[in-house]
């Protein structure tokens, strides 16, 4: 390459790409390192994956019932108290009292709505209004403007 106005050539400079590969020397034992990190890396991601969508469901049903009550004082509990939501929420409870209403795989006592797994479904069709029965079941949901208290995976105990 030539000056232009002179007669003196110019060695062409290195490209920064090349500077840069020529000072990008990897040592082994720091590649290695980085090949032991991402395989390590990958076992846990895996696992972690594995564990998150394949761990078994919880049955509520052989769990101990972490508090038993009467479905007129789980309601009141919740009528009088905003923090009982905290408390009973994602809890294994056993709620007895008198069936108000059964419509399908649901079944009322008062306010406190139980929803039925489809195998429990012969046992709640023969429940009629007025029994009393005990249900445990685990309290997901509180509607404070229509004060229903919803349990599901219930079973008749």
């Amino acid at each position: 390459m030539a000056c232009i106005g002179c007669s003196k050539k110019i060695s062409t400079p290195l490209s920064p790409i090349n500077s840069i590969n020529k000072n990008m020397k990897i040592s082994k034992n720091l590649r290695n390192l980085l090949l032991a990190g991402v395989l390590i890396g990958s076992i846990v991601g895996a696992w972690a994956i594995w564990y998150v969508f394949y761990k078994p469901h919880r049955d509520i049903s052989a769990e101990k019932p972490a508090y038993e009550l009467t479905s007129q004082a789980l309601s009141d509990a919740f009528k009088t108290d905003t923090a009982s939501y905290k408390k009973y929420v994602d809890q294994a409870i056993l709620v007895s009292g008198a069936v108000t209403a059964v419509e399908g795989s649901h079944v009322s006592l008062g306010n406190i709505i139980c929803s039925f797994d489809s195998a429990q479904i012969s046992k709640v069709s023969a429940l009629k209004s007025g029994d009393m029965v005990k249900i445990q079941g685990r309290l997901t949901t509180y509607n404070d403007l229509m004060e229903e208290i919803m349990i599901d995976n219930c079973v008749l105990k």
